[in-house]
């Protein structure tokens, strides 16, 4: 059975996702990404079953409802401005989800096996609008990984939105892949309440969809809270990405990084924007972001927008961002040792996603991954 949305024809002139939180300089445009030319009257069904594996004996994981414990946990994420690639679009995924899991970590306990889910896209399910909810209790660990995929050339939707509640001594490994087909829109929204002493690390790896806009909010709300962010991005022909990672240090001592690498072929187009936000009360706090991009190809065109703001003086941030051609030096070095000009670049490239790509812990997505990125760089 589909449900009816909020957003119709008349809505489209006014899609704008991933609005930095300071606004700069208008002619830049990079204060926001414009959708163009959406429409969505209803949302239908979604007919398949997401959990891939989880350990039964050790994890609570449940389809989304109204307990007690989800709705005072609602309250808190309700409360919160800015999150989501939109209000539109975070309206949707908060009452209008047609797929969805609960996972609960219990207390002092060590989740050992990843949960894994799966989501994808076909000609009977061509929208997954999907909220998650992972709650790990005092001192748990637990990691989840999540895949977004299509399984035909149907032209597919996600959007989505995963909230965090790690409390006090808590780890959370988050871990997303994304590789819709070239005719897909994905929208991926991410937000985390991190307790005190607790973890949140995000791995989020881009690969896929002909238009991305993906957006993660971790807040540190406690002392010596911390979070970690690691991504990679691969983008051809005329795709388009949108980044937008923010970091809200509210506690004392906390921590937060942000590590970034990509590649743009064609005429692909990315945008980047990490933002360091240390309140007032974050004394003592270190943050640090870092993007780079390899250029492939003249036409494509690569944005970065690093950001500090500062409410507290006795804090540290620092960014980096740069962008350019494979290295000469390391080309010249390979293909000195008998590879083609081909084989090396793709060998540079690798060699900047591996460490990344290692994060995951589940060996046949592992292979996934490298496999679509060896496809994909087949054209070099």
């Amino acid at each position: 059975m589909s449900k009816e949305v909020l957003i119709t024809k008349n809505d489209t002139k006014s899609l704008k996702l991933n609005k930095l939180p300071v606004i700069t300089w208008r002619w830049l445009k990079v204060n926001e990404f414009n959708l163009k030319d959406f429409k969505l009257e209803n949302i239908p069904a979604y007919n398949k079953n997401s959990i891939n594996s989880h350990p039964v004996d050790e994890i609570e994981v449940n389809i989304i409802d109204n307990s007690v414990e989800y709705l005072e946990i609602e309250k808190y994420f309700n409360s919160l401005d800015n999150v989501g690639v939109s209000q539109e679009f975070t309206k949707m995924a908060d009452s209008m989800y047609n797929c969805g899991i609960q996972i609960i970590a219990s207390k002092n306990k060590k989740v050992s096996e990843p949960v894994f889910l799966r989501y994808s896209t076909d000609n009977k399910n061509p929208m997954i609008v999907d909220q998650n909810l992972i709650i790990a209790e005092e001192n748990s660990t637990i990691t989840v990984i999540i895949d977004y995929t299509s399984d035909d050339s149907t032209p597919g939707f996600h959007n989505g939105m995963t909230k965090i509640y790690a409390k006090d001594g808590a780890i959370v490994n988050l871990i997303k892949l994304q590789t819709m087909n070239d005719t897909s829109l994905n929208l991926d929204a991410n937000i985390a309440y991190i307790g005190h002493g607790a973890k949140v690390n995000n791995v989020s790896l881009e690969l896929g969809s002909d238009k991305s806009v993906v957006s993660y909010i971790n807040n540190l709300e406690k002392d010596t809270a911390e979070s970690n962010l690691d991504s990679i991005y691969l983008v051809d022909n005329s795709r388009l990405i949108d980044m937008n990672y923010l970091m809200n240090h509210f506690g004392r001592r906390t921590i937060s990084n942000i590590n970034t690498y990509g590649a743009l072929k064609d005429k692909s187009k990315k945008t980047f924007k990490g933002t360091l936000d240390f309140k007032r009360g974050s004394s003592l706090s270190k943050g640090s972001e870092e993007e780079y991009a390899i250029l492939l190809d003249k036409d494509v065109k690569s944005d970065a927008i690093p950001l500090l703001l500062c409410e507290e003086e006795d804090v540290e941030g620092l960014h980096a961002a740069s962008a350019g051609r494979i290295d000469e030096n390391k080309l010249f070095y390979l293909m000195s040792r008998g590879f083609s000009e081909r084989e090396a670049k793709k060998l540079i490239i690798e060699s900047y996603f591996r460490p990344i790509i290692d994060k995951i812990p589940l060996s046949q997505l592992r292979k996934k991954v490298e496999n679509h990125i060896e496809n994909r760089l087949l054209k070099i």
